[in-house]
């Protein structure tokens, strides 16, 4: 029940929607902290959530009254939600840089162009509009709204719009998750399960919320189903923020119990491993010694003046990978950026592999394969 003007109501509900502002804000934060595509993906993602949140909030407690500026201002970020959801599943198990991203925020830049009188809109109107939806009868006003009436007649099939955009999403998800489970086992380098898990889980809650929304607005009309909304968008929030403390915590652990036995009386202290491995990354990144086809162990220790079994040792404890899956890590990477290049296309695929020193086509094939799923003619750019 929404308060009436001049009151406010704090219940046990509004504070738990509060406490899902505030985690949204941190999680937020801590994605965009990430600066990866991924990153500000997931934060521009808890971003919407946390917003639509927060105009619920000050409904449901009555602060909306005091800052009636503030109506319906989370509206165009329900077209957010089911964009950035794929875009993050797909940075999962990226398959290289996807075109044109800025089309799938067609439906929320439309939205939001068309909400912008309503941004601007007298606060006496919105003050009359939100009353009225809120406890179904009209406030008395001086003054003639018909424009606004007939020019937010697409806001009466918002929830239609929605449903249909996020169901179009949600079956391009499931393909994409499908996809990935049924991949072979060298699948696990690139693509996070657990990540896979928990995206399967979202877009069968987000089914499940889509059906009770759209039963709750059409068996009770007056219903804006906000508290649903809420209640779903901060269990989410939550789920979300345990799932990335318990991530952590089994992460920490793994490294604890996967330190090779055969390391632990290297006597290597931290500053000097962090040494070598600035070293290590000099010698792929600036110096790019991954060219080289007879690239060794030895071959390394030599440059940096540092036994193999140390540079070994580093790069399993650090990086937690094998040398040779290292050192093809960094040559899928660099043909990579070779095959979107159109300027390299005249190149043939053995020309590029020779480029990012392998000598043999198959073996190129089979660790760009390992790394994007794909194989090099079919990752280039057309």
């Amino acid at each position: 029940m929404i308060p009436n003007p001049g009151q406010t109501i704090l219940n046990f509900a509004s504070f738990i929607i509060m406490l899902g502002v505030v985690q949204g804000t941190i999680l937020t934060i801590i994605y965009f902290m990430q600066r990866t595509w991924k990153g500000i993906y997931s934060g521009l993602f808890f971003l919407s959530f946390t917003l639509i949140i927060a105009e619920i909030f000050l409904n449901r407690t009555g602060y909306m009254y005091s800052m009636i500026w503030l109506v319906d201002f989370s509206e165009p970020f329900q077209y957010a939600i089911a964009p950035l959801t794929y875009l993050i599943i797909r940075e999962i198990d990226s398959k290289g840089p996807l075109k044109h991203t800025w089309a799938h925020f067609i439906p929320l830049f439309l939205y939001f162009i068309y909400f912008i009188p309503f941004y601007l809109a007298p606060d006496d109107y919105k003050f009359h509009s939100y009353y009225f939806i809120h406890h179904t009868q009209a406030w008395h006003s001086v003054v003639d709204y018909s424009f606004y009436h007939h020019y937010g007649i697409v806001r009466n099939f918002q929830l239609q719009l929605c449903v249909l955009q996020m169901t179009i999403y949600m079956v391009l998800n499931f393909q994409m998750i499908f996809k990935c489970k049924k991949s072979g086992p060298d699948r696990a380098l690139t693509t996070n399960k657990e990540e896979l898990n928990w995206w399967f889980l979202f877009n069968c809650l987000m089914i499940i919320f889509m059906v009770v929304i759209v039963l709750v607005k059409y068996i009770f009309i007056h219903d804006l189903g906000d508290h649903i909304i809420a209640a779903f968008l901060t269990f989410v929030i939550y789920l979300n923020t345990i799932r990335e403390l318990t991530k952590s915590i089994i992460s920490s652990k793994q490294q604890i119990v996967a330190e090779p036995k055969k390391y632990n009386n290297s006597g290597l202290k931290d500053d000097k491993k962090q040494e070598v491995l600035e070293k290590l990354v000099k010698l792929m990144e600036e110096d790019r010694m991954y060219t080289d086809s007879l690239i060794s162990l030895a071959r390394i220790g030599k440059r940096i003046s540092e036994p193999p079994y140390v540079i070994s040792q580093i790069i399993n404890e650090k990086l937690s990978l094998t040398f040779y899956d290292w050192v093809a890590f960094y040559r899928v990477e660099a043909a990579k950026a070779m095959l979107q290049n159109v300027d390299n296309n005249k190149l043939t695929i053995e020309e590029i592999a020779e480029n990012v020193g392998y000598n043999s086509k198959s073996a190129f094939n089979k660790a760009f394969k390992k790394f994007t799923t794909q194989t090099p003619s079919e990752y280039r750019i057309k």
